[in-house]
């Protein structure tokens, strides 16, 4: 099954921005929702009551976004597990564009169901599913235009804008480093230009802005994540770890003593976000080897060592810290 369509919200599209990732925003506007949850930046849990024809239950499943682009669209992934019903599964693509003081959303969506779903006919099922659609969409227009910036969730307001115009903040609050911060921002800031520009942590690099090279990649509630993609709003009420709070006052992070020892860094711009994401595959409890280091790493670019030594270094890191290796899992 595959669905299109345009909506034409009115309201700003940072406002737009912040309801389609508003856990609360989304479980008032999906008909029959009895839950959803954010267990992550990008990824939720959601319980959804559905009928169609004679099939009645409820769905349990998941919700994740991906090739994240703030205030411009994404991708999301769906499943869910309704019991003897069977299961279904989404794929959709989401843009979000200005038009005439209004937010123009466009969509394209993939579905399949199986179980006793697939049994009832496909014309049925898309029938419902194009129903729930358009309640989803008339359920968001309406919070939208009735002020939906009030939504649980970090606080957002309209405010005047530098130049006069109006800007849409969000008070943000977050542990970073172990500290409490709290600011109020524009609606659109990232995370890693909150860190760098608002709190001086400018250990955290900006490499590409297109979420490719990983530089700016962070901790956020104990998963390596590029800054760069998330906004500063959406990881509000997390805890952040930058390089800079990797080790104690005064000290360097086994990882950072490899990496120097292992050579594994020659203009350094990459090594806070390589240092990053390999201390999430350290902590994550899996064993390290290539393969491992490899995939951990798959998202961080460097454009000098050419990578053994970084491996090297991680590898090192991993003995240093009693980290079982691949070798030392299987003996």
């Amino acid at each position: 099954m595959e669905f299109t369509g345009t909506q034409l919200i009115p309201a700003r599209r940072a406002a737009v921005w912040s309801a389609l990732n508003d856990p609360a925003a989304l479980q008032q506007c999906i008909q029959g929702c009895e839950r959803f949850e954010a267990d992550g930046p990008g990824q939720w849990t959601a319980v959804v009551v559905a009928a169609i024809g004679p099939v009645k239950a409820r769905f349990t499943g998941s919700v994740s976004l991906h090739d994240i682009e703030p205030l411009a669209g994404y991708r999301l992934e769906g499943q869910g597990q309704g019991g003897a019903a069977g299961f279904g599964k989404l794929q959709a693509q989401v843009r979000l564009r200005d038009e005439a003081g209004n937010t123009r959303l466009d969509y394209t969506a993939k579905a399949q169901v199986g179980g006793k779903l697939a049994q009832i006919g496909s014309r049925l099922v898309s029938g419902v599913a194009q129903k729930m659609v358009d309640q989803f969409f008339t359920a968001f227009n309406e919070l939208l235009a009735g002020g939906g910036t009030h939504l649980a969730g970090p606080a957002v307001q309209e405010a005047e804008g530098s130049e006069g115009g109006e800007a849409t903040l969000a008070r943000v609050q977050l542990t970073v480093n172990g500290r409490p911060v709290e600011r109020q921002v524009e609606a659109r800031t990232l995370l890693v230009e909150f860190l760098r520009k608002n709190l001086g942590l400018t250990g955290t690099h900006v490499g590409c802005d297109t979420t490719q090279c990983g530089a700016c990649t962070v901790n956020l509630d104990g998963v390596p994540v590029k800054s760069c993609t998330v906004l500063a709003a959406q990881a509000s009420g997390g805890s952040v770890t930058t390089i800079e709070g990797l080790a104690p006052a005064g000290g360097l992070h086994p990882l950072q003593q490899a990496f120097n020892r292992c050579h594994a860094l020659q203009c350094g711009f990459c090594t806070p976000g390589m240092i990053m994401a390999a201390d999430g595959l350290l902590r994550s409890g899996c064993p390290v080897n290539d393969a491992s280091i490899e995939q951990a790493l798959e998202g961080n670019l460097c454009r000098c060592t050419g990578y053994v030594h970084i491996i090297d270094a991680v590898k090192e890191a991993a003995r240093t810290l009693g980290v079982p290796t691949g070798q030392e899992a299987a003996s």
